[in-house]
């Protein structure tokens, strides 16, 4: 869970009036409940066609979801939130307050782009200055409040792992609603249609090996296979959201993410299905070699792969039997024995912060982006806009960049005053030479690792779509890394495209994906 470190002031009644009402049970006398705090006036809004009020939400059960689209809590919640509007319809509203942590993530724009990324249809208030987020003493991500149909607060859960105490509870609340229930719906305009006949839907993840190309079709649910011209060899998945082994266009995805090359195999973490998946690269077969589609949480041990359930894998990296996997959902490094079957935590202790020694002692913050190289694991520290290296002979851990959870920024410089913003992506191209997608900068950076410097090689530092001159060419929240002929690739994610960068010529171009 991501703490907000009570940046903002609190509204003290409010906050001590909901500690009597805490969800774990309802109070007996509804009208002690104090009232909902009505949604300020020039809050924009997205998936509807005009901004609410509590008067359009009487008589509905309603959960304002406060969250932050870079948590990867807030994202494992969103799958909750839906089962719960499946069930109970219209009785049920969901509102999503969007309070943001990282600068970029105030970008309207760019929100509605991750609204429709993670598939969300309910609506979604941007309360960019935390301002409804103060008034109700929101302190942590994600954080849910229960308001009843009369439109008065019952209470609030943290975190994750709340399901089951909000089913009961809105049960409960619609149970003791009094008249017909809500009398109009909401005008709801979905933003999905933002991806229509686009090849690509935010693509997050880019590998280069065995004289191939791999794309994480994200959005799409499929992986795409082309040669190192861009032209298509096979694309994997149906497209439909899934856990299925088999023939190509039978086989099913859940937001992939992470690819890694191996012998005639590609390796996929497959996010969403909290699954690492392998594909068979002569007849594009898929096999689930670990993960069994149920999100859990592990003491450090030893497990049979594809028994144990996994957290949100984000990013790989392959050396030899081993595949490392960047476990963003529990903060860890784990590793897999391809040839035994086994997988266990190898790096980081769970908690949420930035701690570097021993591997088993050593913490990170949702790590999302791996790269291997001459025996040294770097790792994209997103939470922590850090970069990490990880010696893997010695286990230990070290911070290349970096601070703490809200020590982010667009600094050039030197390693200890460097700043960075929520990367994603990490690759290597020779020994001196590590490039970062700066994800929440909408940048590529180049690290020195012999002089310890940091620069940046492309994006203007704005969300944008260009080419041409590497620095006045705009990006948009790159995700993936990876080297091709001595050239970088990115995964220029909410552009829908794949981007190529020339470190001699400093040039931005598009690498052209074609049938």
């Amino acid at each position: 869970m991501c703490d907000r470190f009570c940046r903002f002031s609190v509204s003290l009644l409010l906050f001590l009036l909901l500690a009597m009402f805490h969800v774990a049970g309802l109070a007996k006398d509804a009208s002690e409940r104090p009232e909902a705090i009505d949604f300020p006036k020039d809050i924009a809004w997205l998936n509807v066609s005009r901004p609410l009020s509590l008067d359009d939400l009487r008589g509905r059960v309603v959960i304002l979801d406060f969250w932050t689209y870079g948590c990867i809590n807030c994202m494992h919640v969103l799958k909750d939130l839906r089962r719960l509007e499946e069930k109970y319809g219209d009785d049920l509203v969901v509102i999503g307050v969007h309070t943001p942590k990282f600068d970029n993530e105030k970008n309207i724009d760019t929100l509605r782009r991750i609204i429709v990324r993670y598939g969300i249809e309910h609506p979604v208030a941007n309360d960019r200055e935390s301002v409804l987020a103060a008034l109700y003493g929101m302190r942590a991500w994600p954080t849910q409040y229960v308001i009843d149909a009369e439109g008065r607060v019952l209470g609030k859960v943290e975190g994750e792992g709340n399901f089951d105490v909000l089913d009961r509870v809105v049960g409960e609340l619609l149970a003791e609603r009094e008249g017909d229930g809500p009398a109009a719906r909401l005008p709801l305009k979905p933003e999905k249609a933002f991806f229509a006949g686009s090849l690509l839907a935010a693509p997050g993840k880019v590998a280069v090996g065995d004289g191939r190309v791999a794309v994480a079709d994200t959005l799409h649910n499929r992986i795409i296979v082309a040669g190192t011209d861009g032209k298509i060899v096979r694309i994997v998945g149906s497209g439909k959201a899934g856990l299925v082994d088999g023939a190509p266009d039978k086989a099913r995805f859940d937001v992939p993410q992470g690819l890694a090359f191996g012998d005639g195999v590609l390796y996929v973490a497959d996010t969403g299905n909290h699954a690492i998946r392998r594909i068979d690269l002569a007849d594009g077969s898929v096999k689930t070699i670990a993960g069994n589609g149920r999100m859990a949480s592990h003491a450090p041990a030893i497990f049979e792969a594809t028994s144990t359930g996994l957290r949100s894998p984000w990013a790989l990296a392959r050396q030899g039997n081993r595949l490392y996997i960047a476990m963003a959902g529990d903060h860890r490094i784990w590793r897999l024995d391809l040839d035994q079957g086994k997988i266990r935590p190898w790096a980081g202790d769970g908690r949420e912060s930035i701690e570097d020694g021993e591997i088993r002692a050593a913490s990170f913050s949702q790590p999302s982006g791996l790269a291997l190289h001459k025996g040294q694991l770097y790792v994209a520290d997103a939470e922590v806009s850090a970069v990490r290296r990880i010696d893997i002979e010695k286990e230990r851990v070290e911070t290349l960049v970096g601070k703490g959870l809200f020590d982010f920024g667009d600094v050039d410089g030197g390693f200890d005053s460097a700043r960075l913003q929520h990367v994603l992506g990490i690759a290597v191209r020779n020994d001196d030479e590590l490039y970062v997608a700066d994800t929440y900068n909408h940048k590529l950076k180049r690290l020195y690792l012999n002089n310890r410097r940091v620069e940046t090689v492309a994006g203007t530092g704005k969300p944008g779509r260009g080419s041409g001159r590497a620095l006045e060419a705009a990006l948009n929240e790159p995700g993936g890394l990876a080297v091709l002929d001595g050239d970088i690739l990115i995964a220029d994610t909410n552009n829908n495209r794949i981007m190529r960068y020339d470190p001699e010529k400093r040039e931005l171009s598009e690498w052209v994906l074609r049938k």
